[in-house]
Parts: C-alpha cells; structure tokens; sequence
C-alpha cells in the first residue's frame, strides 16, 4: 500500500555523523531508500546537540549522492520534488544555542542552507527561553525580540521542547501560526512534561498551527502499541484538529518504538489503523501529509 508521509521531525542525521553509515541506507530507524516508499515523502531533518555545519554538509552531500531527494527551502519546492517522484528533505534546528541564539546566524542559515524551522530551546533553558524539561520559566526580552524576527524571516517556530510558560508567551506575540512537531496529548499521558495540555492544542488550533505525533514510548502512556499512537491523534481530533494533527515521529532520537512499529518502514500501519478505526482516507491522508504542508506554507 502506497501512503503519503510527511513527518515533522527525526534525528537521523546526528545518528550517521556520530554512529557511522549512511542516510540512504542503514540500519536506524530511517532512512532514505524506505522512506522513499512512501508517495510522496517529505521529512524534516534536526540538527541537535552542536556541529550544525557538519550535519547540514552531510544532509546535502548525502541527499545529491543517493539522487533521492532535494534539499527544499519552501513548500512550493517540496511540491516540485513530489512531482519529480523524489523526497521533499527539510532542514530544522532543536536548540537556538546552537547557532548562538542569534537572529542574524538564523537569518545566515536560512538563506544559505534553507533552514525553515527551530526549536527555541531543546532540554535545558538558554537565553531565549525555559524548557519544558528544566527550569520552566518563560520567553525572556531577547527570545521575544528572536521569535519575531524568525517570523518576519520566514521561520517557522516549533515549541515542542518549550516550557509552558514559554509556550504562553509565544502565543501572546506570534504573529505567525506555530507548531509543536513532536509533542502528544498530556490528557493521554501526562507522565511526560514535552506533551500538551488541551488548552495548547486549542490554541495551536485556532492559530492555524498544530502538533506531530510523537512515536517515542514514554509519550504514549501506559499502552506503548499502534492503539496509542491512534488513541493520541483520535484525542486531538475531539478537539478540533483535523487540519491540526500531524506526524512527527522523532524517528532515531529514542531507544524504543511502540509495539508493532520498526521503522519508518512500519508507519503505514498506523494509516490503516486509523482507516480500521473508521476514519475517512481523506482524512487520514491529511494527518499522514496534508495539513503539516499547509500549516508549514502559513508559518513560512
């Protein structure tokens, strides 16, 4: 069965430059031979914990080697490279301390590299903002003056690893829809600080923005199968979001997988559960790639 797949975030490029392989084709949670059998695929790649140049030249070189996919810049360009039958490959940042919490090195990377999203923040505080896994304090002056000049640049800003106070005070000034691209519902799970309360994905929603499905078990909840993943999706459906929810699977940025999931390979059982479950395929085709291509074109 052909499905669509665009996903929100994975750490696979940190996983080949520190553990060896390549991103065509290697024994991780991903790569790009199974991710092209999807149609159309399109994924975004995160650079987290430092050497930012090193993994934005091995995307590249690994992206042109293996004549997969493209580097995109826009959505119009990941459009082009569906049409051409190739991967539509995104670049994201988690964590601004990487590129000094600069707006000046963000609006660099954009232009040079095509990096069209960031994570404020990853798992500790910095001088823009708290994290939802350390302090927990809000967006300081410098982090406010950031997320709008990350907006007026065209960069989409992600909150999944934002405390909620931080989440708040974004939502206060963003004049631009906002996501959370691995984060899943606290009302399911709320064992884990990184996943949202119904009233943040209320205001994702009304903001035009929304939340990926996250795969990593500890944000699932105490049934660490497919079910859940769809129990996750189904909650923030009930609130609204058939246009909201996405995936964001967080592919090589965990030890484990639910039950019944390998791999990026595996992701078309959670389509058909969710078409088992009695959701329409146009729907299901929205959450699998649609609505994360038209919150992305509102919030670039």
């Amino acid at each position: 069965m052909k499905i669509p797949y665009f996903d929100a975030h994975c750490d696979t490029i940190t996983a080949v430059l520190e553990r060896g392989g390549s991103l065509a084709e290697n024994d991780y949670m991903l790569d790009l031979g199974r991710l092209a059998a999807c149609e159309p695929a399109a994924q975004f790649f995160a650079v987290w914990g430092g050497r930012y140049e090193e993994k934005v030249a091995l995307l590249r070189t690994e992206l042109k080697k293996s004549g997969l996919g493209e580097l995109c810049r826009s959505i119009p360009e990941a459009r082009t490279a569906a049409k051409a039958g190739k991967i539509a490959a995104f670049l994201s940042v988690e964590g601004m301390e990487q590129l000094e919490c600069s707006a000046e090195r963000l609006r660099e990377a954009h232009e040079r590299d095509g990096l069209i999203m960031v994570n404020l923040c990853w798992n500790s505080d910095n001088e823009l903002c708290g994290s939802a896994m350390d302090g927990g304090g809000g967006l300081t002056e410098a982090g406010r003056r950031f997320v709008l000049a990350a907006q007026e640049t065209g960069v989409a800003i992600d909150l999944s690893h934002a405390s909620e106070r931080t989440f708040w005070d974004v939502m206060e000034i963003s004049r631009r829809p906002v996501l959370a691209s691995h984060s899943n519902s606290a009302a399911l799970c709320s064992d884990f600080p990184r996943n949202l309360t119904d009233a943040q994905f209320e205001a994702l929603v009304q903001c035009g923005g929304g939340a990926g499905l996250n795969f990593c078990p500890d944000f699932l909840g105490l049934a660490r199968d497919i079910g859940a993943c769809c129990a996750h999706i189904e909650h923030f459906l009930a609130l609204g979001g058939e246009k909201a929810v996405f995936m964001g699977a967080d592919l090589d940025g965990m030890d484990d997988l639910p039950e019944g999931i390998t791999g990026v390979e595996s992701v078309e059982k959670i389509y058909e559960a969710l078409l088992r479950r009695g959701h329409s395929e146009d729907l299901v085709r929205d959450i699998f790639y649609n609505n994360l291509m038209d919150i992305l074109e509102r919030a670039t």
